[in-house]
This record gives C-alpha cells, sequence and structure tokens, in this order.
C-alpha cells in the first residue's frame, strides 16, 4: 500500500458516518489504542511490583487479590457497559468509563493499606474492562465490517505491547521511583483521552427508551463475581468447602439471571443473541482461544525462569515469537478479509497452525533449546490473532446496530472467561504434576513437595539431584498443560469449521441505524 503520511492507512470507505472525516477517524482511532494499552498494561504492569507492595504493607498473604480484584470487576463491566452504551451511546458511556479509571488509578496510588488498593484495583478494574469492550463497539459504529480488518491490527498491537511492557515497565518504576507512579502514569494519559474522545467522537447516536433490567445487571454481577474468584482460590484446593460454595452459588445466580432474561422487556443480555449461530459459534471460539492466549500464555515464562534459568526480563522477551505471530496475523488477516469480504476461511487455517504450534511446545522437556521453540510459539500466537480479528468482525457484521454494543462485550467476556477457566485448570495440573512427581523423583513426602518450588536462584542453588527433579517436573507440568491446549483448540478448529460466513456489510453501523431511524 502506498504511504499516505497518516499512521493509518488511508481508504475512501474508510468511515461512512455522515460528516466523520478520515482526520477525526484517525484522531479518534488513536485515542482507542491508548485507552486499550492502558486498560491492558493495568493487568500486566503490576506483577513485578506486587512483592514490594506486600513487603511495604505486611501483606504477602493477600497479595494476589490485587490483580483478582481487577479481573473480577473488569469481566463484570464487559457485559454491562456494553449493553449501556447501546442504550445511552458509546461517547457517554466511553468517557464515563474514563472517568471510572481515572479515579480508580488515583486511588490506588493513595492507598494506605492492602484491604484499600485492593477495593480501589476493584474500581478501576470495573473502567479498564469497559474500554476495552466499548473501544471495538465505537470501532463498529464508524466503520464498515468489510474495512474494519484494516485497523483491528493497530488494537492488537496495544494488546500485545501491554503484555511485554508491562513487567518490563512495571519494574523500571519500582526501581526508579515508588510503586504508586505505577497507577498515577495512567491520569495524564486518561485526559488527554477523555479530552479527544469529548471533542472528536461526535457521532449522531439514536439514543432509544429502554428501561435498564437492574435485577438482571445484579444477577449476572454477582453470579461472575463468585465464579471468578472460585477459580481464583480453587489453585488451593478444588473440593474445600468455601470453592465448592461459591461454585453453587454462581451457579444458582446465573441460572437465576437466565430466567430474569428470559422475562425482560429489555433484558441486559438478549438471549436472542445466543440463537444467532454467528455470535453462538464466534463466543465458544473465542473461549477456546481465550483459554490459549490468557492461560497458556503464562506457563511458558514460568518454564523459562524455573527450568531455564533466566531472568524476568528475558523470559518476556523470550515470548516475543507469540506476539509476533499475533500481531502479523491480525494484520495480515484483517487486510484480507477487507480484500476478499470473507471470514471463515482464516479461523481455520489459523486454529491448525495453532494445534500444530501447541503440539510443538508440548514436546518440550528440561533441556529444550529455545530456538526450538520459537516457531512452535509464533503458530501458537497466529491461531489466537486469527480468530480474535475473525469473530470481532463476524459478531458484529452478524447482528443489528442495536445489539452491537452488547453482542460484541459478550464475545469479549466470553474470551476473558475461557483465559480466566485455563488459569484455574492449568495451575491445577501444574500442582497436581508437583506433587505427584517430585515425591518419586527424589523421596520426600507429597506434601513437602511444593516447597521445593522457589524463586529461580533458589532452584538453581539446589543439590544436583533435587535441582534436576524441580527442573524435570516443571518442564513435564508445562508440557502437560500444552498438550491440554492442543486439545481445546482442536475443539477450536472444529467450531471454525461450522462457523456459518454471511455476507459483509459495506456501512458502518450507526449510518444504517440514522436512516432506518429516518425512515420509521
Amino acid at each position: 500500500m502506498p504511504s499516505t503520511g497518516r499512521r493509518f492507512p488511508a481508504t475512501s470507505r474508510a468511515s461512512t458516518v455522515p460528516g466523520f472525516s478520515q482526520r477525526q477517524l484517525v484522531t479518534v482511532l488513536s485515542a482507542l489504542i491508548l485507552a486499550v494499552f492502558l486498560a491492558s498494561l493495568d493487568t500486566t504492569i503490576i506483577s513485578t511490583a506486587l512483592p514490594t507492595i506486600a513487603g511495604e504493607f505486611n501483606a504477602f498473604e493477600s497479595f494476589a487479590w490485587v490483580g483478582t480484584a481487577y479481573i473480577v470487576t473488569s469481566t463484570i463491566a464487559t457485559p454491562l457497559l456494553g449493553k449501556l452504551s447501546d442504550i445511552y451511546g458509546r461517547r457517554l458511556v466511553f468517557q464515563i468509563a474514563m472517568t471510572v479509571f481515572l479515579v480508580g488509578s488515583l486511588l490506588c496510588g493513595l492507598a494506605q493499606s492492602m484491604g484499600q488498593l485492593i477495593a480501589f484495583r476493584a474500581v478501576q478494574g470495573l473502567g479498564g474492562g469497559a474500554i476495552q469492550a466499548l473501544a471495538f463497539s465505537i470501532l463498529g459504529d464508524i466503520l464498515p465490517p468489510r474495512e474494519r480488518g484494516r485497523y483491528i491490527g493497530y488494537f492488537t498491537i496495544a494488546f500485545a505491547g501491554a503484555a511485554i511492557l508491562g513487567p518490563l515497565v512495571g519494574g523500571f518504576i519500582i526501581e526508579h521511583w515508588s510503586w504508586p507512579w505505577i497507577f498515577y502514569i495512567n491520569v495524564p494519559a486518561c485526559l488527554a483521552v477523555s479530552a479527544i474522545c469529548h471533542r472528536a467522537l461526535r457521532l449522531p447516536f439514536p439514543r432509544r427508551e429502554a428501561r435498564i433490567d437492574l435485577l438482571g445487571a445484579a444477577l449476572l454481577s454477582a453470579g461472575i463475581a463468585c465464579l471468578m474468584i472460585a477459580l481464583e482460590i480453587g489453585h488451593d484446593g478444588w473440593t474445600r468447602g468455601s470453592t465448592l460454595g461459591l461454585f453453587g452459588v454462581a451457579a444458582l445466580l446465573l441460572v437465576a439471571f437466565i430466567a430474569q432474561e428470559r422475562r425482560a422487556s429489555d433484558p441486559m443480555i438478549p438471549l436472542r443473541l445466543f440463537a444467532n449461530p454467528v455470535v453462538r459459534t464466534c463466543a465458544l471460539l473465542g473461549m477456546s482461544a481465550g483459554v490459549i492466549a490468557f492461560g497458556a500464555g503464562q506457563f511458558l515464562p514460568l518454564y523459562f525462569q524455573d527450568s531455564l534459568f533466566v531472568s524476568p526480563t528475558e523470559s518476556g522477551l523470550r515470548m516475543l515469537p507469540m506476539m509476533v505471530g499475533v500481531t502479523i496475523t491480525t494484520f495480515g488477516v484483517g487486510r484480507l478479509i477487507a480484500h476478499t469480504g470473507g471470514y471463515k476461511r482464516w479461523p481455520v487455517i489459523g486454529t491448525w497452525l495453532s494445534v500444530v504450534g501447541l503440539v510443538g511446545i508440548a514436546q518440550i522437556d528440561g533441556g529444550t533449546p529455545y530456538l526450538w521453540l520459537v516457531v512452535p510459539m509464533i503458530f501458537m500466537g497466529m491461531g489466537s490473532g486469527s480468530v480474535f480479528t475473525s469473530t470481532s468482525i463476524a459478531t458484529q457484521n452478524a447482528v443489528d446496530f442495536r445489539d452491537l454494543g452488547v453482542a460484541t462485550a459478550t464475545v469479549m467476556f466470553f474470551r476473558s472467561l475461557g483465559g480466566s477457566f485455563g488459569l484455574a485448570v492449568f495451575g491445577t495440573v501444574l500442582n497436581a504434576t508437583v506433587r505427584s512427581e517430585i515425591p518419586s523423583r527424589i523421596g520426600v513426602e507429597p506434601d513437602a513437595a511444593a516447597g521445593f518450588i522457589r524463586s529461580p536462584a533458589q532452584i538453581e542453588a539446589l543439590p544436583q539431584l533435587e535441582r534436576t527433579a524441580v527442573i524435570d517436573t516443571i518442564a513435564l507440568g508445562v508440557s502437560r498443560v500444552y498438550w491440554i491446549c492442543a486439545a481445546v483448540m482442536l475443539i477450536g478448529a472444529v467450531l471454525a469449521l461450522v462457523l456459518p460466513e454471511r455476507p459483509l456489510r459495506t456501512r458502518a453501523g450507526i449510518s444504517d441505524a440514522m436512516e432506518s431511524a429516518a425512515a420509521g
């Protein structure tokens, strides 16, 4: 494509919203990408700071909840604010989400105890989850599905960049300043994004009268919270009374939510969405890819640090091939969809490449050379990239404008849910491997096995027999995780084969909605 002198590719069909210029498009997309980057960064930047924060507050037993609180509330916010944006307009709800994220960031930096920090991270997560869902919904407002793929790659760079840079930026801030600045750096960026969107994101949104399904919102929020917390504490034992109780409460609340949605005049998540075969298949396909991207992606760095003894920074950099695969595929698939007008073949190809890559990674042992993993990691990333791009476009293309926000958010919610399930199950698999393998290798009691999984420096300092046992056990546990991932992505490949393909619309969502409103 010839150079246009602009950050984004120019096209005569860039936006079919009346009065919405190419310059506005570039300005708004730049602000949205920055917002997505900030919201994604706050899920990873905290990891390197948590030991310092826990030490300052003398609360090592609860530091994991700093991350969990953000994930729980961001998951809850995704479908709820997506629905509200369908009623009140994307610009208003997005500005509210940015304000909540900014206030949560300020409060986190001002926290005086671990309890306060956990509570304020929950506030921040409400804004962060909504930002990511609304950014993709706004993309659907201003770009027709046929052209949308050209731009999604920039959002993928924001996700991938946050995953890579988060631990590095967090470590730099802890080393040179103090931990509150991890949250304060969000403030100027949030103000800039809010100012840009307030000025440039002026869309002719056809607001409609609707009653908010408050009971449905409460049941869904409580059900998701119980489910996410149960998945988090399940690492300590899936048969514990507290874990089983939370799963039971979550099931009851979600059943009650479905019953409420059946009788609500304007449900929070219209169940008719799941009668749409495109939306239903995209949700399940996205969930499969979420298991890989957000779940399995956490375990290779563990292998790099505890089996190959590289630094945390280097372990993050070693994940670059996966991010390269995601980014290349997203840009490539987006442009191919825009060029051909079809989306189905790309998740089919991507998921099968991902299966091959996951099976390749599953071959690791305690001495696998890193270079042997580069191509499999690229293939693994290509699967996630192709699925995320194609399912976003297919979902938005398959629903009416009135449901665009909630449909987009629902598919993203299933991706996050897949990642949460993946982390929970894979953590259990790894722990079970440690408890079974280390005792058989060095003759200790199963309850003592976890005591050998320490920092990389401590593992490297163990006697030869114990060090080899730990290295090989971690490699075996990670190998089992990736065999499970390969099976999950094989299911994804089957789902991609049955994904219905529909002609892509060539007009932006708001334009069609405004014409329908005028005709009515």
